[in-house]
């Protein structure tokens, strides 16, 4: 009956269906072939978005949205002053903008679009190649998932089990190990195909302005960690307190966000949601029967037959997420592997929070691959070429995310530091 279920997702992916409908048609598939109760699937797909932590995915998505007004340009400013006076400092400085942006904002696609936006241009006209400018852009927007709040961890910690506040800490090393691999990538670059700086000098008053003036979006980050590390509020509710400081700075502060904006952003958001919502509530039924199954234990087993190498069987596992990586979104690789993969990961010693952040990255890596590689096509269609134009540059920064991806699943004690100092 499983494979029932299986052929019917990989029928109907490949044919283009949706993912959510996907994953619900195969479900009712095998609800069908093994003679169960179709009111199973409903009752499960309720259960799946009725908890208390998916509240926070529309709230983190408009949080994200708004900050885009007003926000970007204050940090991509800050960012320049920073890392401008290196060579290839305009690059390095969008790499910093990057994750600037990508803790503010919680949101990959995003950061890309907003940070690539406003630099993507400059960039090309100072003279860096269309190509490294359209990669740098997508991999430090893909990492941005990975730099706190992000909405992936929360959809992973509601899949897992994972302490959200844990994941958000756990993902601030790798994910800074990413940016700073990124700005020496642009700098070694810049020395070897003569980029320039484009470095502004400024006086003692600009300096203080441009760094004053990019602090309050920084303190969303600081907001929302101290909050759920100290206990005042949990994770879903430091998503409202970040969407109402959000819209405070976008309408009040920087009176960048009209009401006609805001009504469209609300609704994006609220569509954007809509989409991952509907996946969660797919997977759940998916996640029972492949309990009752005992699929991630089969899966186990089948492994363990082939080889009983803890290195190899790592490697086969990244292999796979890699290559659906390559065609599914992140939401849903973490929804369909989560259930197969976490146990298998666990018996090796890793905790779902590090098994989490290995699974992000290998996703990250995978949304800068063809066919799907949404903040890659952001790229390049913000400097303008072809996605096929923009090799081997990708490949440079895939490279990087690649060397960190090794680091945190080779030594998982690096995403396991700042949580553990702090729980």
């Amino acid at each position: 009956m499983i494979g029932v279920l299986f052929a019917v997702m990989l029928v109907t992916l490949l044919i283009g269906v949706p993912v959510g409908f996907s994953i619900g048609m195969s479900c009712l598939a095998f609800i069908m072939t093994s003679g169960g109760s179709f009111s199973i699937i409903a009752q499960r797909m309720c259960e799946g978005v009725s908890s208390f932590t998916m509240m926070a995915l529309p709230m983190f998505m408009l949080s994200g949205a708004i900050m885009a007004y007003g926000s970007s340009p204050r940090l991509m400013r800050l960012a320049k002053l920073i890392v401008g006076r290196m060579p290839g400092g305009l690059g390095a400085a969008g790499c910093a903008a990057l994750g600037f942006f990508g803790a503010v904002s919680g949101s990959g696609v995003a950061s890309t679009a907003a940070i690539g936006g406003l630099m993507g241009p400059e960039m090309v006209k100072d003279g860096y190649g269309k190509g490294i400018t359209a990669s740098l852009m997508a991999a430090g927007g893909a990492m941005a998932s990975l730099i706190p709040p992000s909405l992936v961890m929360v959809v992973y910690g509601s899949s897992s089990g994972a302490s959200i506040g844990e994941m958000f800490l756990a993902g601030i090393i790798p994910g800074c190990l990413v940016i700073f691999g990124l700005m020496a990538l642009i700098v070694f670059l810049a020395v070897k195909r003569n980029y320039p700086s484009g470095y502004v000098k400024h006086n003692f008053k600009e300096i203080m302005f441009i760094i004053a003036d990019a602090l309050l979006p920084l303190m969303t980050p600081v907001i929302i960690l101290g909050g759920v590390m100290s206990g005042m509020f949990t994770p879903t509710e430091s998503a409202v307190v970040s969407c109402v400081y959000a819209f405070l700075l976008a309408v009040f502060v920087y009176k960048e966000l009209t009401l006609k904006q805001f009504i469209k952003v609300a609704a994006d958001s609220a569509i954007g949601s809509a989409v991952i919502l509907l996946i969660i509530a797919a997977a759940t039924p998916l996640g029972w029967i492949l309990a009752i199954e005992n699929v991630p234990q089969n899966f186990t087993a089948w492994l363990m037959g082939i080889t009983s190498s803890k290195v190899l069987i790592i490697a086969v596992i990244t292999v796979i997420l890699l290559i659906l990586g390559t065609f599914m979104e992140t939401v849903s690789i973490i929804i369909l592997m989560t259930p197969i993969l976490l146990p298998i990961m666990t018996g090796f010693g890793y905790t779902p929070v590090q098994f989490g952040i290995i699974l992000l990255m290998n996703t990250a890596i995978g949304s800068l691959t063809p066919p799907l590689s949404v903040c890659l096509f952001t790229g390049c269609r913000i400097v303008g070429i072809r996605i096929e134009d923009s090799f081997p540059d990708v490949l440079y920064v895939m490279g990087v995310v690649f060397v960190v991806l090794l680091i945190v699943t080779l030594f998982p004690q690096v995403q396991s530091f700042i949580p553990n100092l702090v729980f």
